[in-house]
């Protein structure tokens, strides 16, 4: 038999209210145990319902009440049996706890507007998506619920809470996405060490073969390049290639139409693809605009790798360029429902795994004001 989302969702509202039947408890139970799909779907769901808010309106719920009134609207209804066996009291009863939770849920998380900074946090932390690896045969694990140690074929992975490494004679292309919210580790077959920030890609194979090591990077990353003459490492992006033999370096490609490479320590060679190449040298950034082309900024190597640590320092920032940073960093949807916000330049520090002290420090500093509802956090 099969069960699609919406039967899951039936399932999870009657187990919330104590109207399941035995029959359809024992199903659940099967697939729970049989069915990945449906135990992922499920765990979202808890996710989802696990929260103060949830707790307190099922604490509150009477599913016998709402099925007396819910009957009084829908009389006369005579008690006849269904062509599955079910009574229309059975209807009934999920009818009013689909009815009681979808609109409760709406008024709870679409409606009302919260304010609590820490009540904010935790609820985001709780939509994060998340982190995820594509194999070159095409098969997808989600890196947040793998165990510690997986053996697939001849690779073996290792996981702990936010990083990877592995042992696999594979040479085919990985994809490995890390979703907005998070950061992630990745330690490569030559000791290379890429650090992933929020939104990014990395394509890469378990074991480099041929003259030179290639990685694909959308997003930003941090490399810490294990050295090998003999075997350039290079870092394609969308627009340019950066080629090292070992060194310690940063790339971001967030921005449309630009790619900043800033060095840390050590030598590379950056240009676009079949181009001239770029030297660069540590404490120096080469930034490549698809109108302007190449050109070499002094930058503060700290402020550039700060963000591994989880920390991002703005000067005179424009405020939309910020929103854009903590949508991105947070994991959430940011609407701007003041105008005058747009005109305004802020300087500072976020500190990734602290919202509700930039919030309040944006309260003190810009004025800000701000409610979360809807899975969308409000700005005026």
């Amino acid at each position: 038999m099969t069960i699609d989302y919406d039967k899951i969702l039936v399932l999870y509202l009657e187990h919330l209210t104590g109207t399941i039947s035995p029959e359809d408890a024992v199903l659940l139970r099967q697939k729970l145990h049989t069915d990945g799909s449906v135990k992922q779907i499920w765990e979202q769901l808890e996710r989802e319902g696990q929260t103060p808010e949830m707790e307190q309106f099922l604490k509150n719920l009477d599913p016998e009440m709402e099925l007396r009134s819910l009957k009084e609207r829908m009389q006369p209804v005579l008690p006849v049996k269904t062509s599955g066996g079910r009574t229309i009291r059975r209807m009934l009863s999920v009818a009013a706890a689909l009815l009681v939770l979808v609109f409760g849920t709406y008024y709870l998380f679409k409606e009302k507007k919260i304010t609590d900074t820490g009540a904010i946090a935790s609820l985001i932390r709780e939509n994060r998506n998340a982190v995820s690896l594509r194999l070159g045969s095409g098969e997808s694990i989600d890196l947040n619920r793998a165990p510690e140690a997986m053996q697939m074929g001849q690779t073996v992975l290792n996981l702990d809470s936010n990083s990877l490494n592995f042992r696999s004679a594979d040479t085919a292309v990985n994809l490995l996405s890390i979703p907005r919210g998070e950061n992630y580790t990745l330690h490569l077959s030559d000791g290379t060490v890429v650090t992933l920030n929020a939104d990014s890609k990395l394509r890469f194979p378990f074991r480099f073969w041929g003259q030179t090591r290639d990685v694909y990077l959308e997003g930003e990353a941090y490399f810490k390049v294990a050295k090998d003459h003999k075997h350039p490492f290079i870092v394609h992006t969308p627009l340019t290639e950066v080629e090292v033999v070992g060194t310690e370096f940063n790339v971001n490609t967030y921005k449309a139409g630009t790619v900043s490479t800033a060095l840390i320590e050590g030598k590379v060679l950056t240009g676009t693809p079949g181009g001239a190449t770029q030297p660069l040298l540590p404490g120096h950034a080469a930034v490549y605009n698809t109108s302007r082309g190449f050109k070499i900024e002094e930058v503060d190597t700290d402020d550039v790798a700060a963000w591994v640590k989880g920390v991002y320092y703005f000067h005179d920032l424009p405020f939309h360029e910020l929103v854009t940073m903590m949508a991105r960093s947070y994991g959430v949807a940011i609407s701007v429902d003041n105008s005058a916000l747009s005109g305004k330049s802020v300087s500072g520090v976020m500190d990734k795994n602290n919202l509700p002290e930039l919030l309040e420090d944006l309260k003190t500093t810009v004025g800000i004001k701000y409610h979360y509802s809807g899975h969308t956090l409000h700005i005026y």
